[in-house]
């Protein structure tokens, strides 16, 4: 069946595996795309699709093939009845390389022209650096002030306004801006598009809400995000991944997402120039482009560290540095299960921080069959000085409730010890695990409270050394892999045990900061805290909580 003669070559490469590609592509095609084809109220606008691709000879580049497609996907798609577009929001996941920022820029254009014919129809490009987002701004720029072909020159200077801060079309009024991750000026009264740049690097939905926060004024708001896959975990990308995984396996009749993603299938494809494609699907129009992938490949074992990023960026699967991270990400995610209740069940107390003036995380470890539950809390200073550097949605957790903000100087060693205090009324701390160093600054406070070296006090503190951290070493290193860890939805303790690395120690092990300000472990670090007295917890009565909590 034909829908359209600007979406049926793409559509037969894939059905027909004229090309390889991934099962995401599949998916697209059969659960998404062809679905809403067939549906009565929708149809495609091949004229508006053909008068926008005209748009080309403007460019010193013919879109490719799965450019032409997705435009198509969205200028083309739209209801019947009010010829509005079907598709508002666009996620486009591609591997470096591919050409993203020239698609972006021409779809920009787009946008602008009376080809479109919208009027003030804005469009937004947000990116979290001033030289990201400009990329494609500058690109738009460029064509209309300095066109390869200079017969055109007339007719862009007639249609099209353009300066080093905004592009206007002027037959449309419409302008094109950039944004940074800076929260300034994203109020917008007439947003029609809102271009979003390497959504991976986004640590918070705050400025994407806020530029969303002014669609629907215009016909045919969209959201087109572009990007490849990043390293920075358990944020807006990751989040958002989710969805789309979930959209492509089976139709919605009320989704109006589409999500192209272009990626690897498994880590062993990123050495097999026949896979590259399903990351990079413009690899076999630029043999520039396959030459340098060749050669990174072929300089691999000769640098090593490149690994990761060339495996996560280029081949669009995202891996970690296998010999440096404290686990894999999936068996990080894996401790996304829902708690039991534990409401009086034995646990051992963690705690641990650099500065009182920084971070400070407590966690509580319970042992339930052979699950290792935990409950965490962390609190951060207003005044650290690393806070500006940090790439993390702190303000969101701290709405979770995950952690909270002191307003002060430093952290006061009360709070932790009231937090103990509460935590007591609920569970049963048999001891808290701290090292020497920081008990000593904690200890007068938690002896209030009934936590103390000696037999006195209600609450037991146990001193963990360095021996006993490098021991516990590989029992942790068992339960991630195990999948025995049970933290809930926690995105902070994904992110704490993210940003820490292994660190060689003659034959044993340790655990080190991936960087030293910006990349917080604390809470993790609690967590090795309470595993090095695993062995008391396994002594106690998990089998059912029979003895009435400790209070204070």
């Amino acid at each position: 069946m034909t829908y359209s003669r600007f979406l049926d070559p793409y559509i037969e490469d894939i059905r027909s595996r004229r090309i390889n590609h991934c099962k995401d592509q599949e998916q697209l095609i059969d659960n998404v795309l062809i679905p809403v084809l067939e549906r009565e109220d929708v149809y495609v606008d091949d004229e508006k699709i053909e008068e926008g691709l005209k748009l080309q000879r403007y460019f010193d580049y013919d879109l490719l093939e799965w450019e032409v497609f997705l435009f198509a996907v969205i200028v083309g798609i739209r209801y019947k009845e009010r010829r509005t577009i079907y598709f508002t929001d666009i996620r486009i996941i591609l591997g470096r390389g591919s050409g993203k920022n020239g698609f972006i820029s021409f779809l920009a254009f787009y946008f602008l022209s009376p080809a479109h014919g919208i009027r003030y129809y804005d469009i937004d490009l947000l990116a979290n650096s001033e030289a990201q987002v400009k990329t494609s701004f500058k690109d738009v720029h460029d064509v209309i002030t300095d066109p390869t072909d200079k017969t055109l020159k007339k007719a862009l200077e007639h249609n099209f306004y353009a300066t080093l801060e905004v592009v206007t079309g002027l037959k449309t009024q419409s302008s094109l801006r950039f944004n940074t991750s800076s929260k300034r000026g994203k109020d917008s009264k007439r947003t029609g598009c809102i271009i979003l740049d390497e959504i991976h690097e986004y640590l918070d939905f705050t400025n994407i809400n806020t530029l969303k926060s002014g669609l629907g004024k215009r016909r045919d708001g969209r959201c087109i995000t572009i990007s490849t896959f990043g390293h920075i975990r358990g944020a807006v990308f990751d989040r958002q991944m989710e969805q789309n995984e979930d959209i492509l396996k089976a139709y919605n009749p009320k989704n109006r997402v589409f999500p192209f993603i272009c990626r690897i299938e498994s880590e062993d494809e990123w050495n097999k120039p026949e896979c590259w494609i399903k990351a990079i699907p413009s690899i076999n129009d630029f043999d520039s482009l396959r030459e340098q992938i060749e050669k990174e490949v072929v300089e691999m074992p000769y640098t090593p560290e490149y690994r990761s990023e060339f495996i996560t960026k280029r081949m669009n699967f995202p891996i970690g540095n296998a010999e440096t991270e404290v686990a894999s990400w999936n068996d990080i995610m894996a401790t996304n299960r829902p708690l039991p209740d534990l409401e009086g069940w034995p646990c051992i107390g963690g705690l641990d921080y650099a500065k009182t003036n920084d971070f400070v995380a407590a966690v509580l470890l319970f042992l339930v069959g052979e699950e290792l539950c935990v409950i965490q809390h962390t609190w951060v200073c207003t005044e650290s000085r690393d806070l500006p550097g940090i790439k993390a949605p702190l303000k969101e957790w701290a709405e979770r409730g995950d952690l909270e903000f002191v307003e002060a100087p430093e952290i006061p060693p009360e709070y932790i010890a009231e937090w103990f205090a509460e935590q007591a009324q609920h569970y049963t701390i048999i001891c808290l695990s701290i090292d020497n160093f920081r008990f000593s600054l904690m200890r007068s406070m938690l002896s209030d409270v009934g936590i103390g070296v000696g037999e006195d006090y209600s609450v037991p503190v146990k001193l963990t050394r360095k021996s006993d951290v490098i021991k516990v070493f590989p029992v942790v290193n068992s339960a991630f892999v195990r999948h025995r860890f049970v933290w809930g939805d926690l995105p902070i303790m994904w992110w704490f045990t993210n940003n820490t690395k292994v660190v060689p120690e003659g034959i044993n092990f340790n655990y080190g900061k991936i960087e030293p300000h910006a990349r917080k472990t604390d809470g993790f670090m609690a967590l090795v805290h309470a595993m090095t007295q695993l062995d008391i917890l396994e002594n106690a009565n998990t089998a059912a909580p029979v003895f009435e909590p400790i209070v204070f």
